[in-house]
Protein backbone atom coordinates (compact mmCIF):
# COMPACT_ATOMS: atom_id res chain seq x y z
CA UNK A 1 0.00 0.00 0.00
CA UNK A 2 1.26 3.73 -1.04
CA UNK A 3 1.32 6.27 1.78
CA UNK A 4 1.23 9.46 1.48
CA UNK A 5 1.34 10.25 -2.35
CA UNK A 6 0.93 13.02 -4.31
CA UNK A 7 -2.77 13.67 -5.49
CA UNK A 8 -1.88 13.20 -9.17
CA UNK A 9 -0.72 9.40 -8.05
CA UNK A 10 -4.10 9.06 -5.93
CA UNK A 11 -6.08 10.38 -8.99
CA UNK A 12 -4.00 7.71 -10.95
CA UNK A 13 -4.33 4.55 -9.19
CA UNK A 14 -8.31 5.25 -8.84
CA UNK A 15 -8.47 5.81 -12.48
CA UNK A 16 -6.49 2.68 -13.48
CA UNK A 17 -9.28 0.59 -11.53
CA UNK A 18 -12.23 2.08 -13.22
CA UNK A 19 -14.59 0.06 -16.02
CA UNK A 20 -17.35 2.37 -16.64
CA UNK A 21 -20.88 1.09 -15.77
CA UNK A 22 -23.31 -1.06 -18.69
CA UNK A 23 -25.96 1.23 -20.73
CA UNK A 24 -29.83 0.80 -20.11
CA UNK A 25 -32.66 2.19 -21.93
CA UNK A 26 -34.55 4.65 -20.14
CA UNK A 27 -37.44 6.86 -21.14
CA UNK A 28 -36.89 9.89 -22.85
CA UNK A 29 -38.67 12.04 -20.05
CA UNK A 30 -36.87 10.56 -17.48
CA UNK A 31 -33.18 11.09 -19.51
CA UNK A 32 -32.53 14.49 -18.46
CA UNK A 33 -28.90 14.82 -16.97
CA UNK A 34 -27.99 11.24 -17.62
CA UNK A 35 -25.10 10.55 -20.39
CA UNK A 36 -25.30 8.63 -23.88
CA UNK A 37 -24.11 5.15 -23.76
CA UNK A 38 -23.75 5.31 -27.53
CA UNK A 39 -23.40 7.75 -30.89
CA UNK A 40 -26.87 9.16 -31.60
CA UNK A 41 -27.68 10.41 -35.07
CA UNK A 42 -29.89 12.05 -36.47
CA UNK A 43 -32.82 9.55 -38.26
CA UNK A 44 -33.70 11.80 -41.23
CA UNK A 45 -33.99 15.43 -42.40
CA UNK A 46 -35.10 18.06 -40.04
CA UNK A 47 -37.12 19.91 -40.66
CA UNK A 48 -38.02 17.01 -43.41
CA UNK A 49 -40.19 19.25 -45.94
CA UNK A 50 -39.76 22.88 -46.95
CA UNK A 51 -41.46 24.78 -43.80
CA UNK A 52 -42.33 28.49 -43.90
CA UNK A 53 -40.30 30.31 -41.30
CA UNK A 54 -43.05 33.12 -40.68
CA UNK A 55 -46.98 33.37 -41.04
CA UNK A 56 -47.60 35.09 -44.31
CA UNK A 57 -48.14 33.99 -48.17
CA UNK A 58 -46.05 31.21 -49.98
CA UNK A 59 -45.25 32.88 -53.37
CA UNK A 60 -43.59 32.08 -56.70
CA UNK A 61 -41.86 34.26 -59.23
CA UNK A 62 -39.64 33.60 -62.50
CA UNK A 63 -36.66 34.21 -62.29
CA UNK A 64 -35.42 37.54 -62.45
CA UNK A 65 -38.91 38.36 -61.54
CA UNK A 66 -40.04 41.42 -59.30
CA UNK A 67 -43.84 40.98 -58.68
CA UNK A 68 -45.68 42.72 -56.38
CA UNK A 69 -48.85 41.43 -56.52
CA UNK A 70 -49.69 37.60 -56.53
CA UNK A 71 -52.91 35.56 -56.84
CA UNK A 72 -53.86 34.36 -54.25
CA UNK A 73 -54.77 30.19 -54.96
CA UNK A 74 -55.51 29.11 -50.86
CA UNK A 75 -54.90 29.61 -47.17
CA UNK A 76 -53.29 27.03 -45.61
CA UNK A 77 -54.12 26.44 -41.56
CA UNK A 78 -52.38 24.53 -38.70
CA UNK A 79 -51.58 21.27 -40.01
CA UNK A 80 -52.97 21.43 -43.36
CA UNK A 81 -50.50 19.75 -45.97
CA UNK A 82 -51.08 21.66 -49.38
CA UNK A 83 -52.21 19.38 -52.19
CA UNK A 84 -51.34 21.67 -55.04
CA UNK A 85 -48.42 23.19 -56.11
CA UNK A 86 -47.66 27.50 -57.14
CA UNK A 87 -47.25 29.02 -60.61
CA UNK A 88 -45.49 31.78 -61.15
CA UNK A 89 -47.94 34.62 -59.91
CA UNK A 90 -49.43 32.61 -57.48
CA UNK A 91 -49.72 32.56 -53.36
CA UNK A 92 -50.82 30.63 -50.80
CA UNK A 93 -51.42 31.67 -46.80
CA UNK A 94 -48.98 29.92 -44.77
CA UNK A 95 -48.28 29.34 -41.35
CA UNK A 96 -45.10 29.54 -39.39
CA UNK A 97 -43.28 26.12 -39.34
CA UNK A 98 -45.96 25.15 -41.94
CA UNK A 99 -45.40 22.93 -45.30
CA UNK A 100 -45.06 25.35 -48.43
CA UNK A 101 -46.67 23.76 -51.60
CA UNK A 102 -44.25 22.89 -54.24
CA UNK A 103 -43.17 25.84 -56.47
CA UNK A 104 -43.20 28.13 -53.64
CA UNK A 105 -39.74 30.48 -54.06
CA UNK A 106 -40.32 32.71 -51.03
CA UNK A 107 -42.38 33.90 -47.83
CA UNK A 108 -43.28 37.23 -47.49
CA UNK A 109 -44.34 37.71 -43.55
CA UNK A 110 -48.18 39.09 -43.43
CA UNK A 111 -47.42 42.18 -41.98
CA UNK A 112 -45.40 42.84 -45.44
CA UNK A 113 -48.67 42.22 -47.71
CA UNK A 114 -51.89 43.37 -47.99
CA UNK A 115 -54.89 41.54 -49.37
CA UNK A 116 -57.55 42.58 -51.75
CA UNK A 117 -60.27 41.07 -54.07
CA UNK A 118 -58.21 38.23 -53.83
CA UNK A 119 -54.62 39.01 -54.49
CA UNK A 120 -51.42 39.76 -52.53
CA UNK A 121 -50.11 43.09 -52.71
CA UNK A 122 -46.00 42.59 -51.66
CA UNK A 123 -45.53 46.19 -49.88
CA UNK A 124 -41.80 45.31 -49.36
CA UNK A 125 -39.03 43.93 -51.79
CA UNK A 126 -38.78 39.86 -51.62
CA UNK A 127 -36.02 37.41 -52.59
CA UNK A 128 -36.13 34.35 -53.85
CA UNK A 129 -35.38 31.87 -50.62
CA UNK A 130 -36.41 34.56 -47.83
CA UNK A 131 -38.17 32.88 -45.07
CA UNK A 132 -38.07 29.70 -45.86
CA UNK A 133 -36.48 27.07 -43.53
CA UNK A 134 -34.97 24.29 -45.97
CA UNK A 135 -35.05 20.39 -45.44
CA UNK A 136 -32.51 19.28 -43.11
CA UNK A 137 -31.59 22.85 -41.78
CA UNK A 138 -31.55 21.57 -38.45
CA UNK A 139 -30.52 18.01 -38.82
CA UNK A 140 -29.76 16.02 -42.21
CA UNK A 141 -29.87 12.22 -42.13
CA UNK A 142 -27.26 10.69 -40.39
CA UNK A 143 -26.03 14.09 -38.76
CA UNK A 144 -24.03 13.25 -35.36
CA UNK A 145 -26.56 14.29 -32.46
CA UNK A 146 -24.73 13.20 -29.46
CA UNK A 147 -21.66 11.07 -29.12
CA UNK A 148 -21.02 8.65 -26.29
CA UNK A 149 -20.02 10.59 -23.22
CA UNK A 150 -22.48 13.39 -23.86
CA UNK A 151 -24.56 14.93 -21.09
CA UNK A 152 -28.44 14.81 -22.08
CA UNK A 153 -29.14 18.15 -21.48
CA UNK A 154 -33.22 19.75 -22.40
CA UNK A 155 -32.12 21.09 -25.77
CA UNK A 156 -30.74 17.56 -26.85
CA UNK A 157 -33.86 16.00 -25.07
CA UNK A 158 -35.88 18.16 -27.30
CA UNK A 159 -34.13 17.31 -30.40
CA UNK A 160 -34.96 14.07 -30.11
CA UNK A 161 -37.77 14.02 -29.36
CA UNK A 162 -38.77 15.76 -32.58
CA UNK A 163 -37.62 12.45 -34.31
CA UNK A 164 -40.23 10.73 -32.17
CA UNK A 165 -37.44 9.13 -29.72
CA UNK A 166 -39.02 7.44 -26.79
CA UNK A 167 -36.05 6.08 -25.12
CA UNK A 168 -31.92 6.02 -25.22
CA UNK A 169 -29.33 4.19 -24.02
CA UNK A 170 -27.46 5.98 -20.92
CA UNK A 171 -24.49 4.95 -18.77
CA UNK A 172 -25.84 3.56 -15.38
CA UNK A 173 -25.79 5.68 -12.58
CA UNK A 174 -23.11 4.96 -10.19
CA UNK A 175 -24.81 3.39 -6.93
CA UNK A 176 -22.95 5.06 -3.87
CA UNK A 177 -23.49 4.28 -0.18
CA UNK A 178 -21.88 6.25 2.73
CA UNK A 179 -20.74 5.27 6.01
CA UNK A 180 -19.63 7.84 8.88
CA UNK A 181 -16.99 6.13 11.50
CA UNK A 182 -16.85 7.62 14.76
CA UNK A 183 -18.58 6.50 18.38
CA UNK A 184 -19.59 9.90 18.39
CA UNK A 185 -21.27 10.64 15.44
CA UNK A 186 -25.13 9.92 15.65
CA UNK A 187 -27.97 10.63 12.36
CA UNK A 188 -28.55 14.40 11.40
CA UNK A 189 -31.87 14.36 12.29
CA UNK A 190 -31.43 12.60 16.12
CA UNK A 191 -31.11 14.87 19.19
CA UNK A 192 -27.26 14.18 20.15
CA UNK A 193 -26.25 13.35 23.84
CA UNK A 194 -23.66 15.40 25.55
CA UNK A 195 -20.09 14.10 23.66
CA UNK A 196 -22.20 13.75 20.61
CA UNK A 197 -22.02 14.91 17.48
CA UNK A 198 -24.80 15.01 14.60
CA UNK A 199 -23.68 13.18 10.83
CA UNK A 200 -23.36 16.65 8.70
CA UNK A 201 -20.75 14.80 6.77
CA UNK A 202 -23.23 11.97 5.68
CA UNK A 203 -25.87 13.67 3.99
CA UNK A 204 -23.31 16.43 2.89
CA UNK A 205 -21.80 13.50 0.95
CA UNK A 206 -25.10 12.17 -0.22
CA UNK A 207 -25.93 15.34 -1.80
CA UNK A 208 -22.65 15.83 -3.90
CA UNK A 209 -22.82 12.23 -4.84
CA UNK A 210 -26.37 12.67 -6.25
CA UNK A 211 -25.70 16.09 -7.82
CA UNK A 212 -22.33 14.20 -9.73
CA UNK A 213 -25.63 11.78 -11.34
CA UNK A 214 -25.01 8.96 -8.79
CA UNK A 215 -28.24 6.82 -7.19
CA UNK A 216 -27.31 6.96 -3.33
CA UNK A 217 -28.43 3.79 -1.68
CA UNK A 218 -28.04 4.42 1.78
CA UNK A 219 -26.31 6.98 4.40
CA UNK A 220 -25.76 5.89 7.70
CA UNK A 221 -24.32 5.85 11.15
CA UNK A 222 -21.84 3.37 12.41
CA UNK A 223 -22.56 4.66 15.83
CA UNK A 224 -20.54 2.47 18.77
CA UNK A 225 -20.59 -0.41 16.20
CA UNK A 226 -17.25 -2.86 16.79
CA UNK A 227 -14.88 -3.39 14.49
CA UNK A 228 -16.11 -6.72 13.00
CA UNK A 229 -19.28 -5.11 12.81
CA UNK A 230 -18.54 -2.30 10.43
CA UNK A 231 -16.43 -4.88 8.89
CA UNK A 232 -19.82 -6.98 8.12
CA UNK A 233 -21.76 -3.77 7.30
CA UNK A 234 -18.97 -2.30 5.02
CA UNK A 235 -19.51 -5.68 3.19
CA UNK A 236 -23.39 -5.36 3.25
CA UNK A 237 -22.71 -1.83 1.62
CA UNK A 238 -20.29 -2.97 -0.93
CA UNK A 239 -22.64 -5.76 -2.09
CA UNK A 240 -25.45 -2.86 -3.19
CA UNK A 241 -23.35 -0.41 -4.26
CA UNK A 242 -20.03 0.84 -6.64
CA UNK A 243 -18.60 2.95 -4.68
CA UNK A 244 -18.86 3.14 -1.52
CA UNK A 245 -17.20 6.10 1.16
CA UNK A 246 -16.72 6.28 4.71
CA UNK A 247 -15.98 9.64 6.18
CA UNK A 248 -14.37 9.77 9.76
CA UNK A 249 -11.54 7.69 10.85
CA UNK A 250 -9.11 7.71 8.50
CA UNK A 251 -6.21 9.03 10.36
CA UNK A 252 -3.74 6.92 12.57
CA UNK A 253 -5.14 7.64 16.26
CA UNK A 254 -5.89 4.81 17.92
CA UNK A 255 -9.65 4.90 18.16
CA UNK A 256 -9.69 5.91 13.66
CA UNK A 257 -11.25 2.24 12.55
CA UNK A 258 -11.59 3.01 9.09
CA UNK A 259 -8.24 1.17 7.29
CA UNK A 260 -8.75 -1.87 9.49
CA UNK A 261 -12.25 -2.10 8.86
CA UNK A 262 -11.76 -1.89 4.90
CA UNK A 263 -8.91 -4.37 5.61
CA UNK A 264 -10.97 -6.96 7.73
CA UNK A 265 -12.93 -7.04 4.43
CA UNK A 266 -10.97 -8.29 2.17
CA UNK A 267 -10.61 -4.65 -0.15
CA UNK A 268 -6.64 -4.07 -0.92
CA UNK A 269 -5.72 -0.91 0.21
CA UNK A 270 -4.47 1.16 -3.10
CA UNK A 271 -3.14 4.19 -1.13
CA UNK A 272 -3.57 5.97 2.49
CA UNK A 273 -2.13 9.12 3.13
CA UNK A 274 -2.44 12.34 -0.14
CA UNK A 275 -0.02 15.04 0.44
CA UNK A 276 -2.64 18.09 0.72
CA UNK A 277 -4.47 19.96 2.63
CA UNK A 278 -7.16 19.75 3.81
CA UNK A 279 -7.92 16.32 3.06
CA UNK A 280 -4.79 14.33 3.76
CA UNK A 281 -6.81 11.78 5.80
CA UNK A 282 -7.80 10.23 2.91
CA UNK A 283 -7.43 6.46 1.21
CA UNK A 284 -9.02 4.13 -1.35
CA UNK A 285 -8.99 0.17 -1.45
CA UNK A 286 -10.87 -1.84 -4.05
CA UNK A 287 -12.38 -5.44 -3.84
CA UNK A 288 -13.90 -7.28 -6.36
CA UNK A 289 -14.47 -3.69 -8.88
CA UNK A 290 -15.35 -2.28 -6.07
CA UNK A 291 -13.69 0.85 -4.43
CA UNK A 292 -13.98 2.30 -1.15
CA UNK A 293 -12.64 5.40 -0.71
CA UNK A 294 -12.41 6.94 3.20
CA UNK A 295 -12.90 10.92 3.35
CA UNK A 296 -11.73 12.69 6.52
CA UNK A 297 -14.26 13.78 9.41
CA UNK A 298 -13.56 17.51 9.04
CA UNK A 299 -16.02 18.44 7.07
CA UNK A 300 -13.68 21.08 4.96
CA UNK A 301 -11.31 18.12 4.87
CA UNK A 302 -14.29 15.70 3.79
CA UNK A 303 -15.14 18.02 0.94
CA UNK A 304 -11.67 18.85 -0.96
CA UNK A 305 -11.13 14.65 -0.72
CA UNK A 306 -14.59 14.27 -2.13
CA UNK A 307 -14.31 16.89 -4.98
CA UNK A 308 -10.66 15.65 -6.05
CA UNK A 309 -10.87 12.09 -5.62
CA UNK A 310 -14.02 10.87 -5.79
CA UNK A 311 -16.19 13.21 -8.58
CA UNK A 312 -13.32 11.65 -11.08
CA UNK A 313 -14.63 8.56 -9.92
CA UNK A 314 -18.21 8.81 -10.60
CA UNK A 315 -17.89 11.16 -13.89
CA UNK A 316 -15.45 7.98 -15.33
CA UNK A 317 -17.89 5.21 -14.29
CA UNK A 318 -20.73 7.59 -15.99
CA UNK A 319 -18.31 7.44 -19.57
CA UNK A 320 -17.51 11.07 -19.00
CA UNK A 321 -13.96 12.74 -18.87
CA UNK A 322 -12.97 12.34 -15.06
CA UNK A 323 -10.41 15.76 -15.98
CA UNK A 324 -10.92 18.43 -13.61
CA UNK A 325 -11.66 21.96 -15.10
CA UNK A 326 -8.46 24.30 -14.25
CA UNK A 327 -8.59 28.04 -14.71
CA UNK A 328 -6.94 30.86 -13.92
CA UNK A 329 -7.93 33.17 -11.70
CA UNK A 330 -7.56 36.62 -9.88
CA UNK A 331 -7.92 36.93 -6.01
CA UNK A 332 -9.72 39.45 -4.92
CA UNK A 333 -9.04 39.18 -1.22
CA UNK A 334 -5.59 38.77 0.89
CA UNK A 335 -4.56 35.26 1.86
CA UNK A 336 -2.00 35.59 4.91
CA UNK A 337 -1.06 31.72 5.31
CA UNK A 338 1.80 30.70 4.24
CA UNK A 339 4.07 27.38 3.52
CA UNK A 340 3.61 23.86 4.17
CA UNK A 341 1.92 21.30 2.13
CA UNK A 342 -0.68 21.89 -1.43
CA UNK A 343 -3.60 23.70 0.09
CA UNK A 344 -6.75 23.61 -1.50
CA UNK A 345 -8.83 26.55 -0.25
CA UNK A 346 -12.52 26.52 -0.66
CA UNK A 347 -13.43 30.04 -2.84
CA UNK A 348 -16.22 31.73 -5.13
CA UNK A 349 -14.95 32.04 -8.32
CA UNK A 350 -17.01 34.32 -10.96
CA UNK A 351 -16.79 36.48 -14.40
CA UNK A 352 -16.56 39.42 -14.28
CA UNK A 353 -14.10 42.57 -16.51
CA UNK A 354 -13.84 39.60 -18.94
CA UNK A 355 -11.72 37.86 -16.84
CA UNK A 356 -12.57 34.79 -13.77
CA UNK A 357 -12.13 36.31 -10.29
CA UNK A 358 -12.07 34.25 -7.31
CA UNK A 359 -12.29 35.33 -3.73
CA UNK A 360 -11.89 33.11 -1.00
CA UNK A 361 -14.60 32.19 1.81
CA UNK A 362 -14.50 32.62 5.40
CA UNK A 363 -14.19 30.04 7.47
CA UNK A 364 -10.99 28.23 6.03
CA UNK A 365 -9.83 25.24 8.98
CA UNK A 366 -10.66 22.31 8.21
CA UNK A 367 -13.28 21.40 11.35
CA UNK A 368 -15.53 24.36 9.71
CA UNK A 369 -18.72 23.98 8.10
CA UNK A 370 -18.89 28.29 6.93
CA UNK A 371 -16.64 27.39 3.72
CA UNK A 372 -19.41 24.89 2.11
CA UNK A 373 -22.10 27.15 2.25
CA UNK A 374 -21.58 29.00 -1.00
CA UNK A 375 -18.40 28.30 -2.48
CA UNK A 376 -18.15 26.97 -6.53
CA UNK A 377 -14.19 26.32 -6.76
CA UNK A 378 -11.19 25.52 -5.16
CA UNK A 379 -7.83 27.70 -5.27
CA UNK A 380 -4.82 25.38 -5.41
CA UNK A 381 -2.27 26.78 -4.12
CA UNK A 382 1.70 24.58 -3.88
CA UNK A 383 3.47 23.38 -1.18
CA UNK A 384 5.34 26.02 0.66
CA UNK A 385 3.38 29.11 -1.16
CA UNK A 386 3.95 32.73 0.52
CA UNK A 387 1.13 34.89 1.14
CA UNK A 388 -1.04 35.18 -2.00
CA UNK A 389 -1.80 39.05 -2.12
CA UNK A 390 -5.17 40.39 -3.80
CA UNK A 391 -4.86 40.87 -7.62
CA UNK A 392 -2.32 37.95 -8.02
CA UNK A 393 -3.23 35.18 -10.24
CA UNK A 394 -4.29 31.69 -9.14
CA UNK A 395 -4.68 28.15 -10.18
CA UNK A 396 -8.85 27.25 -9.34
CA UNK A 397 -10.45 24.46 -9.83
CA UNK A 398 -14.11 24.86 -10.98
CA UNK A 399 -16.30 22.53 -9.60
CA UNK A 400 -18.95 20.89 -11.31
CA UNK A 401 -22.89 21.98 -11.38
CA UNK A 402 -21.72 25.12 -9.53
CA UNK A 403 -23.24 28.08 -8.09
CA UNK A 404 -21.78 31.19 -10.43
CA UNK A 405 -24.17 33.12 -8.04
CA UNK A 406 -23.25 37.21 -7.52
CA UNK A 407 -20.20 38.34 -6.53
Amino acid sequence: MLTNIPLEEARELLMSNIIALPGRFVLLEAASGRVCYQDTHALHDLPPFLQSAVDGYAVSMDDGADDKQYLLKESLRPGDYPGFSLKPGQAAGVVTGGPVPPGTRAVIPREFTELKEGYVTCLNGVNPGDNLKKPGEDFYAGDMMAKRGTILSPGLIGALAAYGVSQIKVFERPKVAVLSLGREIVPYHQEPAPGQTRDSNGIFLAALARRDGAEVTVAETAGDMEPLQIKCRLEKLLGQADVVLTTGGAASGIYDQALNAIRLTGARPLFWGVRMKPGSHSGAAIINSRLVIALSGNPAACAVGYHLLVTPVLRALQGLNPGLVRLGAVLRNTLLKKGGPRRFVRGHAFWHQNKWQVSFAPGQKSSMLRSLINYNALIDLPAGHPPVEAGQEVSIILLPSCNLGDY
